[in-house]
């Protein structure tokens, strides 16, 4: 068994409501777990020898133990990420992060509150996000001062329609190159279609064209050479993301965790082979190359050539293999994934 790379969702609790999320969170039940059963969780981890653990939800910083959780892992070796909307960040909790995680990336959707609150369906995210990389900012430079370790700093932008315009990621990205100087990371990724970014609705309104992903390659370049000796700038190639027809995604080394220590088959995807907290790894592994090597499931994938075929892909999937709360839930979503112009 060979399985380096975990993505733990620990909540879905969310003060957002974002077009895209793949989990619907902040539009359902939290299911987190209690400290001493999430504990568990991380020991199943430790035991996998995991060398990577995204921290995801939801928003991971609602839940009391989660940098208790995260400093476990960090502390042995593991490297740590978390992915925070920075709703809720608070100086004392950054300082807690800096001794465990090995990185912080903030979740931005769009180049000003305008459209970044439009996508995330809550006004004054998009400055709750600017204040959290001011306090991370400033955490780093003082430990930087005083010649202490610190968390890799940076933003994770998603790419969606309305948040797509080449001048605004450019006056975007001079903006936080000068306000956040701490700063070592601002990456630019396609939004998957996964979840509520599948449907149609956000198909129509909220996805862009894979030729339109790989042309932000060249913009991504274009900023890069802009700000050679600050953060890394970069665009994530959708390409390498898509399902690929031919290729195999059986021992892809890596694994979703749900809330409640659901396990998923496959990241993006709703079908569930089981619990990490009923089950051994030993025996869920299988099972997740068994679903990836499922003849619909391959001929699903091999279908793949735009991202409205991968949207459609995704459709298909969740609403064969999701468990009966998720086809409801599915059912249920109507016009929430649409994205404001």
């Amino acid at each position: 068994m060979n399985i380096s790379k975990f993505i733990w969702d620990i909540t879905y609790a969310c003060p957002l409501l974002c077009g895209h999320c793949y989990s619907e969170s902040g539009r359902r039940d939290a299911r987190a777990l209690d400290r001493d059963t999430a504990m568990r969780v991380v020991d199943v981890m430790l035991a996998a020898q995991a060398k990577s653990v995204m921290f995801s939800g939801g928003e991971p910083l609602s839940v009391r133990w989660a940098v208790e959780a995260m400093k476990r892992l960090h502390d042995t070796g593991v490297e740590v990420t978390l992915f925070t909307t920075g709703w809720s960040m608070q100086e004392k909790t950054a300082n807690a992060l800096a001794d465990a995680v090995s990185g912080v990336a903030i979740s931005i959707d769009g180049a000003d509150a305008a459209v970044h609150d439009a996508v995330r369906g809550r006004a004054g995210a998009f400055d709750r996000g600017m204040k959290a990389l001011d306090i991370l900012n400033r955490v780093k430079d003082e430990r930087s001062a005083a010649g202490r370790p610190c968390f890799k700093l940076g933003i994770d932008y998603t790419l969606t329609r309305p948040g797509a315009k080449e001048a605004d990621l450019e006056r975007f990205v001079d903006q936080a190159v000068e306000r956040f100087p701490k700063l070592d990371f601002i990456r630019f990724g396609a939004v998957i279609p996964s979840g509520l970014a599948a449907e149609r609705e956000f198909e129509t309104s909220g996805l862009l064209t894979i030729d339109e992903l790989v042309d932000m390659i060249d913009v991504g370049r274009r900023f890069a050479a802009r700000h050679e000796n600050g953060p890394h700038i970069s665009v994530t190639d959708v390409r390498y993301f898509l399902p690929r027809p031919g290729s195999s995604l059986v021992d892809l080394d890596i694994l979703q965790i749900e809330p409640d220590g659901g396990l998923r088959a496959f990241p993006i995807y709703e079908a569930k082979i089981g619990n990490v907290l009923h089950e051994p790894l030993e025996v869920l592994w299988p099972r997740a190359q068994a679903w990836r090597a499922d003849p619909f499931v391959a001929e699903q994938m091999d279908k793949v050539r735009t991202m409205a075929d991968w949207a459609d892909t995704t459709r298909t999937l969740d609403r064969r293999y999701g468990s009966e709360d998720d086809k409801a839930r599915i059912a249920r979503r109507g016009l929430a994934a649409a994205v404001p112009a």
